[in-house]
């Protein structure tokens, strides 16, 4: 539709956001990404490690199995849609999975892995996370170490998930890796019919020891931010957007736009 005038602009108004989206959250959008090109490349991930380093691909199709999978583990430690997911991750491919399938599970929290100890903690109890997700000491000793701490001072943190680490059932630190592949791949076994309104994500936006600050995004405003981004940058399926880890806010709106 052309915009030239007000007028236009009105018309285009006139219609609601839920008139325009066919689905209704994160997952569905990737679900329906996956039934429409199911070969098209949804994830290229590059660790950056050295130049001889490979990325890993990810089809449309091999992106929403794993969700399945990640969602159904998830759901299987105990996590229901109201409870908070804590990612304490560096730039590794889980984190996406992490990411996207914590949302068809519960509400995921991403916490910066470079802040302190204490502020870590701080945000835990501000969103009174159920489970921590953390990388194993062979990914980096200091984050296990700071995950450690935070998971025995935060009395809500029932379940640790070791991403990239061999788990201690006993303590409750299950890992992430080894499990994964137990749990079907088809659907989501919980059944979940997620609403627009649903909280998808709590991203902090100011983090002391004091105070914490954060924004609640539903699956509605994550569609709704995907569903601009398409509009403004009138991506083509076949062009890629470099997205990083650094900048939590800008970085997670890419892979929801289709990039």
């Amino acid at each position: 539709m052309p915009l030239r005038t007000t007028e236009d602009l009105e018309a285009i108004e006139r219609m609601p956001l839920t008139a325009r989206l066919s689905v209704r959250s994160t997952y569905e959008l990737i679900r329906e990404a996956a039934t429409r090109d199911p070969d098209r490349t949804a994830i290229t991930f590059l660790s950056g490690r050295d130049r001889s380093d490979r990325a890993v691909r990810l089809s449309s199709r091999a992106l929403l199995n794993i969700i399945h999978q990640t969602a159904n583990l998830l759901a299987d430690l105990g996590i229901e849609p109201g409870d908070v997911i804590a990612l304490l991750l560096p730039r590794l491919l889980e984190t996406h999975l992490l990411f996207w399938g914590g949302q068809a599970a519960g509400i995921v929290c991403p916490i910066s892995p470079w802040l302190p100890g204490e502020q870590i903690v701080a945000l835990l109890q501000a969103v009174k996370a159920k489970m921590l997700v953390a990388p194993g000491p062979q990914v980096s000793q200091d984050l296990w170490h700071k995950a450690e701490v935070a998971s025995t001072a935060v009395k809500s943190v029932t379940t640790v998930l070791q991403v990239r680490g061999p788990g201690k059932e006993r303590d409750g630190i299950y890992a992430f890796d080894a499990l994964l592949e137990d749990y079907p791949s088809d659907c989501l076994h919980t059944g979940r019919e997620i609403a627009p309104n649903d909280i998808a994500v709590y991203f902090p936006i100011r983090v002391t020891i004091d105070t914490s600050s954060f924004v609640p995004l539903t699956h509605g405003n994550l569609l709704y931010a995907a569903w601009a981004l398409g509009l403004v940058t009138t991506l083509e399926p076949e062009e890629v957007l470099l997205c990083g880890l650094s900048r939590f806010f800008q970085g997670w709106w890419w892979p929801a736009a289709g990039s």
